[in-house]
């Protein structure tokens, strides 16, 4: 392939990556997520304040729900919300961005290891692989930190074919910026920093290798600081739990068992060596790992389209022939390296914790559909095959997905400050239930949505009581009507499982009903007549 035609192939591919991780953002996912309101007010507050939701200026880690996110996502999205303001493109559109580029390094990292068609077909599998879509129209932390792995690597390797040292501080500063970005990048930065000297040990002095481990150590002591002094000081810090032996199974069976300490350590050790084999698991990867609807619903889709499962296994046979021996080991190392530390968590296996996988699995199918290109036949009804799978994808993301996605995104926070934002002015007090869903089984984070959507601003939430759990006259409580002293002026916005009861007819009335994305009521809103 000419030079000139990898570059437009790129660009073809690239543009088809952008427009499908940017389209319709502010509607699908229908709703900002959980971590994704978070990461929005944090960045809108350090913008507006400098200081994060508790009143902390400019901190390494943001404190959230306590599990101390990694500061980089929301310190690099405060541009993106100036930009576009309180909105989903003021949080999202980074991920997006960064997901778009990915493709244009993996199609450079491809071509590096193999050749311009397997750099092409890399960035064509990238651009329309489902789980890389997904997470991009989210601002996942991972999303980013992965894609700033992939430019460590690709800096890595620019060092191995030019041996210039400016390529090393290049990497260095990547992949100390991913552990700025998500926790798992601790655990999976190191091992890559040991496994390129290693691999290369007969060609490299492992003391050439000095700038990049230095450069990443000086970027990440600011982290390493705070890890220590302050997130390992709060008690209730969730991202330090998480490691599989604190799981409550394993710490009952070592406070309630008489085993020897041997058959202690051989059940303890089984748990992450029994998650990482499911790394690998062909249903997880190819049928439903994506988790789009209910666990066993027909329609889900895994991580990888199931039109690609013949390229990846066809890729690790012709491995070898088409990217040579050494480019080889390294790519199925970096593969088998890349479930390790989410592995070591607890929980089911999650693509968000190990969103590196996608890279090396990538470029593997794109070895496995360039060894077809002889055989124009066969490589044309492959690829026929591969696009009608993500035509099915398309519509399940883009249409079914949508419709029944709501409790998960806790839609509707949104929609009921839009619905009263009108008359907000008018009223003295708006209470809001943290509760929601059909029988209000969920709790929510309505402070950070009122927030962000603009019912108060930044100070006002700096300024709030926590006691009294209100952010000026935005008091944030579940509602026992059968108890409620109803004052004059006020809104109530309740779950749809808690409408008022007969003796507040004379005081309530019914101001709106906001309903899900698939017609069910999400919450009611009174006000006082």
């Amino acid at each position: 392939m000419k030079k000139n035609y990898f570059y437009w192939w790129l660009s073809i591919f690239i543009l088809i990556g952008a427009f499908l991780r940017i389209i319709k953002l502010d509607k699908n996912p229908p709703h900002l997520g959980n971590d994704e309101i978070s990461i929005a007010y944090d960045s809108y507050s350090i913008r507006t304040t400098g200081k994060d939701e508790y009143g902390t200026f400019l901190p390494l880690s943001f404190k959230s729900h306590r599990d101390y996110k990694a500061p980089f996502y929301t310190y690099l999205n405060v541009p993106f919300n100036f930009i576009f303001g309180n909105n989903e493109y003021g949080v999202r559109f980074l991920s997006a961005l960064a997901g778009t580029f990915g493709i244009l390094l993996i199609g450079l990292i491809g071509r590096i290891l193999g050749d311009d068609k397997v750099g092409v077909l890399s960035a064509f599998l990238l651009a329309i692989n489902p789980k890389s879509i997904f997470v991009s129209r989210m601002s996942y932390e991972s999303n980013l930190a992965s894609i700033l792995i992939l430019l460590g690597i690709y800096f890595i390797l620019k060092f191995k074919k030019i041996l210039k040292n400016k390529y090393l501080i290049f990497a260095g500063v990547a992949f100390g910026f991913s552990i700025w970005t998500y926790h798992t990048q601790k655990g999976l930065v190191p091992l890559l920093l040991v496994m390129f000297p290693i691999l290369w040990f007969k060609s490299i002095k492992f003391k050439k290798w000095s700038r990049l481990w230095i450069t990443t150590l000086l970027i990440i002591l600011p982290i390493i600081w705070d890890f220590i002094f302050v997130q390992m000081k709060d008690p209730y810090n969730r991202a330090s739990s998480q490691i599989w032996f604190q799981s409550k199974s394993i710490q009952n069976y070592l406070h309630s068992t008489n085993d020897i300490t041997f058959i202690k350590a051989i059940k303890i050790l089984i748990d992450p060596v029994v998650r990482y084999v499911d790394h690998f698991d062909l249903d997880l990867l190819f049928f439903r790992g994506l988790d789009l609807f209910d666990k066993y619903e027909p329609l889900n889709i895994g991580w990888f389209l199931v039109a690609t499962l013949p390229i990846l296994i066809l890729g690790l046979v012709k491995l070898k022939n088409i990217l040579g021996i050494d480019n080889c080991i390294l790519l199925i190392v970096w593969w088998l390296i890349c479930p390790i530390v989410p592995s070591l968590t607890q929980g089911e296996v999650s693509a968000v914790r190990n969103l590196s996988f996608i890279a090396p699995t990538i470029i593997i199918m794109a070895v496995g559909l360039s060894s077809l290109i002889k055989n124009q036949r066969l490589f044309f009804i492959t690829t026929v095959l591969i696009l009608l799978n993500f035509a099915y994808f398309l519509v399940s993301y883009f249409i079914n997905f949508p419709k029944i996605a709501s409790d998960r995104f806790q839609y509707g926070y949104k929609q009921a400050w839009l619905e009263i934002k009108p008359i907000f002015n008018d009223f003295d007090s708006v209470i809001v239930e943290p509760r929601f869903g059909q029988y209000g089984q969920f709790v929510g984070l309505p402070r950070l949505y009122f927030g962000y959507f603009g019912a108060f601003n930044s100070i006002d939430m700096l300024n709030r009581n926590d006691e009294l759990n209100n952010i000026g006259k935005v008091w944030i409580r579940n509602v026992n009507w059968n108890a409620e002293i109803v004052e004059d002026n006020s809104i109530y916005i309740v779950s749809v499982s808690n409408p008022i009861n007969d003796k507040l007819n004379e005081k309530l009335e019914l101001m709106s009903t906001i309903f899900k994305t698939n017609g069910d009521k999400q919450f009611l809103i009174y006000k006082t007549k």
